[in-house]
């Protein structure tokens, strides 16, 4: 079976509220996510999280949270690319600002609170590693 990287970034802006998360909803399938995307040949992780993230939400002055990194891997099947296993790798950081672009690859966007933000998220790996940003951002930040 083929392995597919992909990877993205899990991004907060903070405000004096504390932060918020952006997340976004495929128009495909309807699933709430983090802007994420599979790497061009001969891209590293980060350049590929930089690219799709700039792709999907317009964001392209980041600031990259040093000391997080969050890899998930599961199978999927898929009748268009066929059976494959996908690797995704989740970096954390800051946005400059709330204002991002919507990509016709989603329906919908936005910034949530961690709360607001769990109870979107479908899958496990996904909201652990929401968890683990928010502890992260906050140990170093906040």
């Amino acid at each position: 079976m083929k392995t597919l990287s992909a990877s993205g970034f899990i991004l907060a802006h903070v405000d004096k509220t504390g932060p918020r998360w952006l997340l976004l909803r495929s128009a495909r399938h309807g699933g709430w996510g983090f802007p994420k995307g599979h790497a061009d040949p001969g891209e590293d992780e980060l350049a590929t999280a930089r690219r799709e993230t700039a792709e999907e939400t317009g964001l392209r002055d980041l600031r990259v949270v040093d000391g997080f990194h969050v890899r998930n891997e599961y199978d999927v099947k898929a009748r268009a690319r066929g059976n494959y296993h996908k690797v995704v790798h989740y970096f954390l950081a800051l946005a400059p600002g709330p204002e991002f672009t919507l990509s016709d690859e989603h329906s919908e966007a936005g910034w949530f609170t961690l709360d607001e933000a769990l109870q979107k998220l479908a899958f496990p790996a996904l909201r652990d590693a929401l968890k683990a940003a928010d502890a992260h951002l906050r140990k170093t930040r906040l």
